[in-house]
């Protein structure tokens, strides 16, 4: 008997959702509890306005490697408010964390960074590579930025991101 097209994509999602729930298992080994409780208590506390529990929720889960934590870190750590100080810096590394692992919005926000100076030193080379590899994960936001700022970089420039890319993409 021939296997439909479509029972192949619903098995083909069923075993990218297994190894993600394997994954998630697997990087809680020992403590305790899930990961996934941790990230969403954090997200209870994050909604409540209480960002320095959400902080403590997702920095075990971020110095772990979790990629939604990291993200969620930077942006409460780009923000500040409600008693957790702003730092840029600290979001910077957060968001390359995740970005360098192929986050598509630690990309496009690290590439805001570069772009705009937060944290870390005006690049606007740098800038093009993160929203590049953003764009082509299907950011809209992030390909809107990549356009504009490639009319203003020169050839050189241009193709200095577009090797950056490349070598970052190889890297995950």
């Amino acid at each position: 008997m021939a296997v439909r097209p479509g029972r192949r994509r619903i098995a083909a999602v069923g075993r990218a959702v297994f190894s993600i729930l394997l994954a998630m298992a697997a990087s809680t080994l020992g403590s305790g509890r899930p990961a996934f409780a941790d990230f969403a208590e954090g997200v209870e506390a994050y909604d409540a306005g209480d960002l320095g529990t959400a902080y403590a929720e997702w920095l075990p889960l971020g110095e772990a490697g979790n990629l939604q934590a990291q993200v969620a870190l930077a942006g409460i750590l780009e923000t500040g408010g409600s008693g957790l100080a702003r730092d840029l810096s600290a979001a910077a590394r957060w968001y390359r964390q995740a970005a360098e692992r192929g986050d598509a919005v630690a990309q496009m926000n690290l590439g805001q960074m570069y772009a705009q100076g937060w944290g870390l030193a005006r690049d606007r080379v740098q800038a093009l590579a993160w929203f590049s590899l953003a764009a082509e994960q299907g950011r809209q936001w992030a390909a809107e930025r990549r356009d504009a700022l490639q009319s203003d970089l020169t050839a050189a420039q241009r193709e200095a991101a577009a090797t950056l890319s490349r070598r970052l993409r190889a890297g995950y």
